[in-house]
């Protein structure tokens, strides 16, 4: 369990991050909505004051709101995406979120974690808030990398380049490139049927999906050690595979012909000649090793058809990741087959509107984490979800396979 001081320092270290990367972005960008599924920039910010306000000083401590107008217009649940661009003035935002920090600082000093209160037992509430603001700034960085791709399809021109990019990777040492974690020759690592643990009771750090630790039985199967890459991407493209319907299932297919998609969502070809990658704004060599991303769960489950294989289950991956070892986890978000469902046991917390909305049949589970998760979320047993039809996030996908 996190102490006091310790929760401080992440908190602070968090918001250092979410207020330098919002100061790479001028007004225009802060309040712009890029894409019909994403908020602007700025309200990210704002909701991430107003999440924290409601739970330590309302929730927790029964005093009123510091801010009605803000604790309507930054929910979800109350003002739609479209009205979300008449955002107060920055100046404005930062100063309610200085403000909320400070009372949360001082709370937190005083606090006891040693108790049955349902919201600061083993210091979960604090767990919440510094997951909730590391998973707003990774969404935030999404938006930056859309409205990168914009600026720079509007400069007509393959030089274009917006300047934060080259910020945003001094900021937060981004980097792509393949990571060596686990050392093997084999391609495929190979797993025995079993009975297998799979997800969390650590209610200090997990979220309430991640939740309860149960059993589960997983035949025996093959898993890539690595994370498609472009190369092999690259070559499902050039044998037709997004022309051949026969790889595509269904509702993919029906997708594909209605996006007129054709490639991932962020590779540009640069006058019929080589493949390029826009990264924040920057268009950069395909580098052919490197995981294949900006693909959606259509995209993923077609190569896996046209490669002979499957996507794997989340409990497969979680099996893999965490008994075998894999390469490349935290590359990029990785697609699995498994919709998104509460796991036996499960309970809300410390609310309904975190994870049981989206128990619905529509949201496939990502598992592992991209370069630019924050380090409070990257774990494990951590679930994201999306429609299978997003593209927009950092997500690609390993392949798994039957074994007799």
């Amino acid at each position: 369990m996190r102490t006091a001081s310790e929760y401080i320092c992440a908190l602070e270290e968090a918001r250092t991050n979410t207020l330098d990367l919002i100061a790479v972005a001028d007004d225009e960008d802060l309040r712009r909505q890029v894409h019909v599924d994403f908020s602007p920039l700025g309200w990210h910010l704002g909701h991430i004051g107003v999440v924290e306000s409601f739970w330590l000083r309302q929730q927790c401590q029964g005093q009123p709101s510091l801010s009605p107008f803000y604790d309507f217009f930054f929910m979800p649940t109350e003002n739609p995406k479209p009205e979300r661009v008449q955002l107060p003035q920055r100046a404005e935002i930062l100063t309610y979120l200085h403000t909320v920090r400070g009372q949360t600082l001082q709370f937190l000093a005083q606090a006891t974690f040693d108790t049955e209160h349902p919201l600061l037992c083993e210091g979960n509430i604090f767990s919440m808030l510094l997951q909730h603001e590391e998973q707003h700034l990774e969404t935030m960085l999404v938006i930056l990398q859309l409205l990168g791709a914009t600026h720079y399809q509007s400069a007509h021109r393959a030089e274009a380049e917006v300047a934060w990019g080259t910020r945003i990777r001094q900021l937060y040492s981004l980097s792509s490139q393949r990571i060596t974690e686990v050392e093997s020759s084999e391609e495929t690592a190979h797993l025995s049927a079993g009975t297998v643990l799979i997800g969390s009771d650590h209610i200090g750090k997990t979220l309430d999906n991640e939740r309860p630790r149960h059993e589960v039985r997983v035949p025996a199967f093959g898993i890539d050690r690595w994370p498609v890459t472009n190369g092999e991407f690259f070559h499902f493209i050039e044998t037709g595979g997004y022309e051949d319907p026969s790889w595509w299932s269904a509702e993919g297919w029906q997708w594909r012909q209605q996006q007129e998609v054709y490639h991932p969502l962020y590779w540009r070809k640069l006058e019929g000649r080589h493949w390029t990658e826009l990264d924040f704004g920057q268009a950069r060599p395909l580098t052919g090793e490197q995981a294949v991303r900006g693909v959606s769960w259509y995209e993923a489950d077609a190569y896996a058809r046209w490669a002979g294989k499957r996507l794997p289950t989340e409990e497969e991956w979680e099996y893999a990741a965490t008994n075998e070892g894999l390469n490349g986890i935290g590359q990029v978000w990785e697609w699995t087959a498994t919709w998104f469902h509460p796991y036996p046991g499960f309970r809300a917390h410390p609310y309904d509107g975190y994870s049981v909305p989206y128990f619905d049949q529509q949201h496939r589970v990502l598992r592992g984490g991209s370069w630019v998760t924050q380090p409070h979320v990257r774990r494990p047993t951590f679930r994201n979800w999306y429609h299978p039809e997003v593209r927009a996030i950092f997500s690609g996908f390993r392949c798994a396979l039957d074994v007799e």
